[in-house]
């Protein structure tokens, strides 16, 4: 039987009315990507995507959400499947939802509006509750906005903490700008090991070996 693994990619919007929101520039292109690699190393993999997020090919179902409250619903409920072995948490997720969203009308426009934001609780901190297998194995995301490599990584081992994931990938603002070539930075739990890998391929590549050992380690 197939591992199962559940991967979230792509953007959160929040609604300020039935034709406005707030969201992000992720493309989802990475999650994609792990998403395929996974695929190749012979996972059930499940991709939970944003709207507008990149699909990947081969994935044996593929759900959608649109804000953080759908996200993390959906995440609740896959989660809690024993079956499921990993969670690789790729999305961008929201820090900020609208307070009383019009979602069924369209506000006039012709004059000043100001939106009132509300702070959203962080998935990634809950999802190993949700879990209904304990050796579940959690990747997160963290992309962090500071000039400074040690900055850098406190707020990767803060995550990991306050997550309990067993790995956490950052990458830094600085490296996302057009034609770059993205540097990622694997943290993991219980180790000062630090994985570097340039590019999002081999960052997907990566992350499906690590994540085939986690899980053959935990069958054992």
């Amino acid at each position: 039987m197939k591992a199962r693994v559940v991967v979230t990619s792509g953007a959160t919007r929040e609604p300020i009315d039935s034709v406005r929101f707030i969201s992000n520039f992720s493309s989802g292109r990475t999650g994609a990507m792990i998403c395929e690699a996974l695929v190749e190393r012979g996972f059930h993999v499940t991709q939970l995507a944003g709207a507008d997020s990149t699909q990947a090919a081969g994935v044996a179902r593929r759900e959608a959400f649109t804000d953080h409250a759908s996200l993390d619903a959906a995440l609740r409920r896959l989660v809690r499947d024993t079956a499921c072995a990993a969670v690789v948490h790729a999305a961008a997720v929201s820090d900020f939802a609208v307070v009383d969203p019009q979602a069924n009308a369209k506000i006039p426009s012709g004059s000043e509006l100001s939106v009132k934001l509300r702070p959203t609780h962080k998935i990634i901190e809950r999802i190993m509750g949700y879990a209904g297998n304990p050796d579940l194995v959690l990747v997160g995301f963290k992309l962090t906005h500071e000039p400074d490599a040690s900055a850098q990584a406190r707020a990767a081992r803060d995550l990991l903490k306050r997550s309990r994931a067993r790995y956490v990938v950052q990458n830094d603002v600085s490296t996302l700008a057009e034609g770059e070539e993205h540097v990622f930075f694997v943290h993991e739990n219980g180790s000062s090991r630090v994985r570097r890998y340039a590019g999002r391929e081999k960052l997907a590549t990566a992350l499906a070996a690590l994540l085939e050992e986690q899980v053959k380690a935990a069958a054992r």
